[in-house]
């Protein structure tokens, strides 16, 4: 289970916080804490609306290819606990930009005095900063000083506020999961025998079939499931990207290296997109398997790149918690991707 996040309601502790900066200054420290919690710091007195309607945004219920799941967990707690979080790895703050407040305060001296007054000069708006105390951390002001300004805000800017958000957690996720270590020899090898380059954690196993072109990583923690990333390609001479042919490429796959998982059509959706710096598809969706009978979410992405087509897959099996902090951790991983010379 992760812990708790909080909501800090002490308008006097976020002053203390922006006069003891002496500047923003850059932290050597990583970020910590689960990549579904969000830390709300709030300028605005216990019951105020506002705050019930940024929480209830960020714990709403989304669609998701298993069950329903929150886009993010929020708790209410102590404010005394504020300087223990200030390395969190999502933190939040709300309140009027304009003020004189902690809040705004704390929003001029991270983003900057000119970049403040764009956003205090709005009826209702956000902004982002990342790395602000700890490497790979995000945090998001959001300035409300009306109640149904910000209803709007959300009702309409909403979907994106929280695209960004996720996008952003993953891209600092890149810079904390290697903390502890990466496998940059077996990279290297990975890179001189298939033309692509990958960064490795240090606690996933890695498996390879070299004559099928075909690169697995696999992390099975105790009592938490199971987080899987392979990697396949093969040569491509026409430009169009075939849902149909990406998601057989995947059930080829999983009947040879994974006992046979199929994609189930009826839960699953595909778009395009851009990854890093590409047109791809992104298929999105449920595995099962009858004997065992076992499945989960896969995230999978499609795209052509020097001839070739890849399929980066991503999947997890982790029946009684929420799958999407550990898809965000295999998107992490699938985001290091760079093609090299080929072999």
């Amino acid at each position: 289970m992760s812990t708790p996040c909080r909501l800090f309601l002490a308008p006097m502790l976020l002053a203390a916080l922006v006069l003891g900066l002496g500047g923003c200054t850059r932290s050597f420290v990583t970020a910590v804490g689960p990549n579904e919690d969000v830390s709300i710091f709030s300028d605005f007195p216990q019951g105020d609306t506002r705050t019930d309607l940024v929480r209830d945004f960020l714990v709403r219920k989304r669609p998701a290819p298993v069950r329903p799941e929150s886009y993010f967990d929020v708790d209410r707690g102590d404010s005394t606990v504020f300087r223990q979080r200030r390395d969190w790895r999502t933190l939040l703050i709300l309140g009027d930009m304009s003020g004189a407040r902690g809040g705004a305060r704390l929003c001029s001296e991270v983003l900057g005095e000119e970049a403040r007054a764009r956003l205090a000069g709005r009826p209702a708006g956000y902004a982002f900063a990342s790395n602000v105390w700890a490497d790979g951390q995000t945090v998001l002001f959001v300035h409300a000083p009306d109640t149904e300004a910000l209803r709007a805000l959300l009702s309409r800017d909403g979907p994106e506020l929280i695209a960004e958000l996720g996008d952003r957690i993953v891209r600092g996720l890149q810079r904390t999961l290697y903390v502890g270590g990466e496998q940059r020899q077996l990279a290297d090898g990975i890179a001189e025998r298939h033309g692509y380059r990958l960064r490795i954690p240090k606690d996933f196993f890695v498996e390879e079939q070299v004559e099928s072109r075909f690169v697995r990583l696999k992390k099975v923690p105790p009592d938490q499931g199971a987080l899987f990333l392979f990697v396949y390609y093969q040569e491509q001479t026409h430009e169009r990207l075939d849902p149909r042919l990406c998601m057989a490429i995947r059930d080829t796959l999983a009947a040879a290296y994974f006992a046979g998982d199929e994609i189930e059509p009826s839960r699953t959706t595909t778009r395009t997109i851009e990854f890093l710096g590409r047109e791809a598809l992104e298929i999105h969706g449920l595995y099962q398997n009858d004997d065992p009978p076992m499945g989960g979410p896969f995230k999978m992405f499609c795209f052509h790149d020097r001839g070739r087509l890849y399929v980066i897959d991503l999947a997890v099996f982790n029946p009684p918690e929420a799958k999407t902090p550990d898809l965000r951790v295999l998107e992490a991983i699938a985001r290091t991707f760079q093609v090299v010379d080929a072999p």
